[in-house]
């Protein structure tokens, strides 16, 4: 209550100061792409953008994307078996839009877009733009959009560097670039390798004792990318981005108290060309193409006796062809229409047959943008037609209003949609160690037939009949088709720049969720085990605030401060308390008792409270740099240990935890060689509990870095 009491009194003390202030005392001139897909000052952008640059991703030394993001006000990771994912706004982590120079980035499993693909020492800048943003980017961006923006070649120079860090992890670069007239390209190589980590948990049956193998496994991993623009005219200007991405990985586990070792790959890459044409001062267009390809694969056996366990793959494609036109009618006013077609495919052994499985979107977009010295006006909306789902229509409208000089308002509010998966429309699997079964909703009639056929469904006694559950023919009434998630999003910011050196950034966010897909029983099994399909089931909201004070004491030292206060809840789980009850047992007197609102605390794996503390000190002594990252985690919860399906009780709880990472820089030879000395997790703080382990906090890692200019 103190600190948000500090945060009312900076605020309204802002108000007054801004009666007698001119102008703003820190200059907001840095430029962002992603919010409006052209380039505007992030002073005049209308929706809340954070924007990371490259010199801050420096400070940090980090070496994966994860670690730069998670840094960042209302930015959480979320570490799963497939990989880690960002969390937005209290939304989870496929629902955020990652991008590449504009490009998404595919090979999501199970929702999971592992950002530890991307390396940092080639970032040129991340724009974070929050709250829907369907209306320019279509699926996946219900909950915002992540791109991130590579170097670009601006002098002849080549750069290595070298990583090296507890765990036995180590990580070297190489980036060459070269500038023509005609031509600028630049080339960029990353090489990484770890031996992984051990952390040991009793959760959900793991016997610490006997714990098999590590936590994070062995694996390596290089990465090459390339920028090349080649200049016709001065109307014309041809872009080719591409990248290619290899991981080897060795891990072991446990199924069933037997043991199993195996080895995997992920082969990524991309080429995207984009043809920028300039027909006068008012009028621009692009022509832009992007090819993808990812697949992974997995080879595992029993360890004892080298029998298979596992053979598996996915293949995922993803072609995207788009024209863009921005025209300007005068200097208030810019309209920029889009047109655009994807071809999205993919082959694995889970899915109906081996045969690849695709889908074919067309989709237009329309957005006008008015700009004004006291206001700025952005409506466009987004017209999708997919052969998978209906039609899709996403408006969006958003505005800034120059209340003084130094406080600006913000507002929007949008609609965001997230198509279904392939895996919940074309899903055929049966988990041959466990026994249960699960069916994509095109498959679930064919799917069910074949279980009736060889006898797997369970049949009830009292009436003889095949145990199918109600879902089952809700699925068939709608003919195996559900409906794309979607959300509408509102925002309202305020931007304070009354003191001397100092930012105040505010925003306030609320996202309504309807028709999301879960799994859901659709059938008994004769092994105990049920088979499942997909549904339109729940509604779920999030609402909160972001806060983030920045202060500049002298051109040392800067200081920054950023807070979020998230609720995340889910409708039916309300409706139902309030109705019919849900309920739980008293572990003391074995008594149950009925779960009231108070006791419901909402959606798993989301921290209420959460914040950072950054001190950066710059050339203070002899060229020396330095900084203090303290990032704070509150509680959040992680599992339902009751079996009523909701978090209620305090041991289906984490503690709130603080994590300190700290970092010294030095720079040699004019400024071409610079080290780096840090430290991750000052204070070795681990989370290993009974019942959960936060797999993502190994403990103290200490790194050494040296970067060398030619």
């Amino acid at each position: 209550m103190k600190f948000l009491f500090v945060l009312g009194f900076f605020f309204y003390f802002g108000l007054l100061q801004a009666q007698n202030t001119k102008k703003d005392t820190i200059v907001l001139d840095e430029v962002v792409i992603t919010a409006t897909k052209t380039k505007k000052q992030l002073r005049n952008v209308t929706v809340p953008v954070q924007l990371i640059k490259d010199k801050d991703i420096d400070k940090m030394a980090s070496v994966k994307l994860q670690d730069v993001l998670t840094e960042n006000t209302g930015l959480s990771t979320q570490h799963y078996a497939l990989g880690v994912g960002i969390q937005m706004q209290g939304l989870d982590s496929d629902y955020t839009l990652i991008m590449v120079n504009g490009k998404p980035i595919v090979g999501r499993l199970n929702g999971v877009l592992d950002l530890s693909r991307i390396p940092t020492e080639n970032i040129a800048q991340i724009e974070i733009v929050k709250g829907p943003s369907s209306v320019l980017y279509g699926s996946d961006a219900l909950a915002g959009v992540i791109n991130i923006i590579t170097k670009d070649a601006n002098t002849n120079k080549a750069k290595i560097g070298i990583k090296t860090s507890s765990f036995k992890t180590h990580n070297l670069f190489a980036n060459i670039d070269l500038f023509r007239k005609e031509i600028q390209n630049s080339l960029f190589v990353n090489y990484y390798q770890t031996d992984g980590y051990t952390l040991n948990s009793n959760y959900q049956g793991y016997d610490s004792s006997s714990y098999y193998n590590k936590t994070i496994s062995p694996h390596n991993n290089y990465n090459i990318s390339n920028n090349t623009d080649i200049i016709f005219s001065k109307k014309s200007k041809l872009n080719v981005s591409s990248y290619f991405f290899k991981e080897n990985q060795n891990y072991n586990f446990i199924q069933i108290n037997k043991p199993i070792k195996g080895n995997g790959s992920i082969t990524d890459w991309q080429i995207s060309p984009t043809l920028n044409y300039t027909f006068s001062d008012k009028l621009q267009s692009k022509l832009s193409y992007q090819l993808t390809n990812y697949q992974t694969e997995n080879n595992e056996i029993y360890t004892n006796t080298n029998q298979k366990y596992n053979d598996s793959y996915f293949k995922q494609d993803y072609q995207q062809i788009e024209w863009q036109s921005d025209y300007a009618f005068n200097k208030i006013n810019k309209t920029t229409l889009g047109v655009g077609y994807i071809n999205e495919g993919v082959q694995t052994s889970k899915l109906i047959s081996d045969s690849r499985q695709q889908t074919n979107n067309l989709y237009t977009y329309i957005q006008h943008q008015i700009t004004t010295k006291k206001y700025n006006i952005v409506l466009g909306a987004r017209l999708e037609k997919h052969d998978a789902y209906n039609n899709q229509f996403n408006p969006k409208l958003s505005f800034l209003y120059r209340l003084k000089p130094t406080i600006q308002i913000r507002a929007s509010v949008g609609r965001g949609f997230k198509r279904p998966t392939f895996k919940q429309l074309f899903f055929n699997y049966t988990n041959e160690a466990i026994g249960y079964t699960v069916l994509g909703t095109t498959y679930a009639e064919q799917g069910m037939q074949n279980l009736l056929n060889s006898n797997q469904i369970a049949v009830n006694p009292e009436t003889n009949q095949p145990v199918i559950y109600d879902a089952y023919y809700t699925i068939l009434s709608h003919n195996g088709v559900i409906e794309p998630e979607s959300s509408y999003g509102y925002n309202l910011g305020f931007k304070i720049t009354s003191f001397s050196n100092t930012i105040l950034d505010i925003n306030f966010f609320r996202n309504d969720l309807e028709n999301l897909i879960d799994t859901t029983p659709v059938a008994l099994k004769t092994n105990g085990w049920r088979a499942y399909s997909y549904l339109n089931l729940n509604r779920v909201f999030t609402y909160g605030t972001d806060i983030n004070i920045k202060y500049r004491l002298n051109d040392k030292m800067q200081f920054s401060l950023g807070y979020q206060y998230l609720e995340a809840k889910d409708k039916d789980v309300l409706d139902r308390i309030n109705g019919e009850g849900i309920y739980a047992q008293n572990p003391v007197n074995l008594q149950s008792y009925r779960i009231s609102e108070k006791n419901y605390g909402g959606l798993f794996n989301r921290s209420k409270h959460s914040g950072n503390f950054k001190a950066n000190f710059t050339n203070f002594y002899k060229g020396i740099n330095a900084n203090i990252r303290f990032l704070y985690t509150g509680k959040y919860g992680f599992a339902d240990l009751n079996n009523n399906q909701i978090l209620d009780i305090d041991r289906e709880y984490t503690k709130g935890y603080t994590l300190v990472n700290t970092a010294i820089s030095k720079s040699f030879f004019s400024k071409k060689m610079q080290i780096k000395l840090g430290i991750d997790n000052l204070f070795d703080f681990t989370y290993i509990e009974p019942e959960f382990t936060i797999t993502s906090l190994p403990g103290r890692i200490f790194y050494t870095t040296i970067n060398y200019t030619f």
